[in-house]
């Protein structure tokens, strides 16, 4: 410490006599002014850490080494994470003590160099037990959360396992029943006599009931495991965006978007093609019904091209901006943004695209949101 003299060995001695001296008197002062309810349950701990502090201030005066406090801040932090302290309480209880001390050590008998160095050498020591005990505190909290965390995401990733054992079973025992009224409103159809009143009936009904058969497939796309009834493949993912572009058309032009396509030819992926066809087709449809109300222009674009051995896919539209709460869990059963949605349709597609060893994200500001699809390019069969 520049500027400031060392205690001779009698003058130190004389210092750590008249701390211990006062010892009961600062621990009984110290807990008159501190943060400490009588229901802590280490409220008798509380005292004895007191007598230690002061115990290790005294080893400290005679030798300044740090890993003694070290030990004690590993003792009293889980004690006040227990005890629910706040950080702010904690703090304050530290330098409440500091301040008791610094009164009781004034020495009359020492010159004002050797004064100052007790202070410091004090300082010194109650900045060393906060630092480390701040530490320590926080270290524990932050373990804490993140168990938390954890324990949150497995009871969240069992809700969804119970959700698609749930679903599974709801859509098998829902999807044969369907299939035979359709096909008994098919042959009633071919029975009645054919007006505009009956087709018209007659297609309302053939409509809701495909509407249901498509809920009840994503239904069975929840699940994470690789279907029986997967169909896989090497094909053109380009053929397959053209494909589902031709398709969307009319829709694009009765809503009267702009579309733009930038693909390279020939982009060959390995999968279930009805799949990712079902990917590229919802994604799209979300566009279109972001769309329908903009007034400016509206505007999607998709472009897919080649990225080393992946093949990247970007699929834009210049609609709202996704809510913050929301875009983190986008991809989550149930999130949705529109009014009457089931918010399925984003969830099976990250399933279907995780499937295929891809990754989906969405990222959305003001002037467009965009959905990007990254997927392995398949490898050449050799002979």
């Amino acid at each position: 410490m520049i500027g400031v003299e060392t205690l001779t060995v009698e003058q130190l001695d004389f210092a750590i006599r008249h701390l211990r001296t006062h010892h009961e008197i600062i621990v009984s002062e110290w807990l008159d002014c501190a943060m400490i309810k009588k229901a802590d349950p280490f409220y008798t701990e509380v005292m004895r850490n007191g007598k230690t502090t002061l115990y290790l201030l005294c080893q400290y005066l005679e030798n300044p080494d740090i890993e003694l406090i070290k030990d004690f801040t590993k003792k009293i932090a889980p004690e006040r994470i227990e005890a629910k302290t706040d950080i702010s309480e904690f703090v304050f209880n530290i330098n409440s003590g500091r301040q008791i001390v610094h009164e009781r050590i004034f020495i009359p008998d020492f010159g004002p160099n050797e004064q100052r160095w007790i202070s410091l050498m004090i300082n010194q020591f109650f900045d060393h037990l906060l630092y480390f005990a701040i530490k320590e505190f926080s270290a524990l909290n932050d373990l804490i959360i993140e168990n938390k965390n954890q324990f949150i995401q497995e009871m969240h990733n069992d809700r969804l396992t119970i959700l698609g054992q749930i679903a599974a079973s709801f859509a098998h025992e829902f999807r044969n029943p369907l299939t035979s009224i359709k096909g008994f409103i098919y042959l009633l159809g071919s029975e009645l006599t054919p007006s505009p009143k009956t087709d018209y009936y007659t297609s309302i009904i053939n409509s809701e009931l495909e509407n249901l058969q498509e809920k009840i497939s994503q239904f069975l796309l929840l699940s994470k495991m690789k279907g029986l009834d997967d169909l896989i493949s090497v094909f053109d993912l380009s053929a397959c965006l053209h494909e589902m572009i031709d398709f969307m058309y009319p829709r694009f032009l009765e809503v009267k978007i702009n579309l733009t396509a930038n693909i390279a030819p020939d982009l060959k992926v390995e999968g279930d093609k009805n799949q990712l066809k079902q990917v590229i087709l919802n994604i799209l449809n979300n566009a279109v019904e972001e769309l329908c109300d903009l007034p400016e222009e509206r505007i999607i674009q998709v472009s897919a091209f080649l990225m080393g051995s992946r093949i990247g896919l970007e699929i834009s539209n210049n609609g709202s901006q996704i809510p913050a709460h929301l875009l983190e869990n986008i991809f989550e059963p149930f999130i949705t943004t529109k009014e009457l949605g089931t918010g399925l349709g984003l969830s099976v597609c990250k399933q279907i695209v995780e499937k295929h060893n891809g990754k989906i994200i969405v990222s959305s500001n003001e002037e467009q949101t965009i959905f990007s699809i990254s997927l392995p390019q398949a490898q050449e069969k050799t002979s």
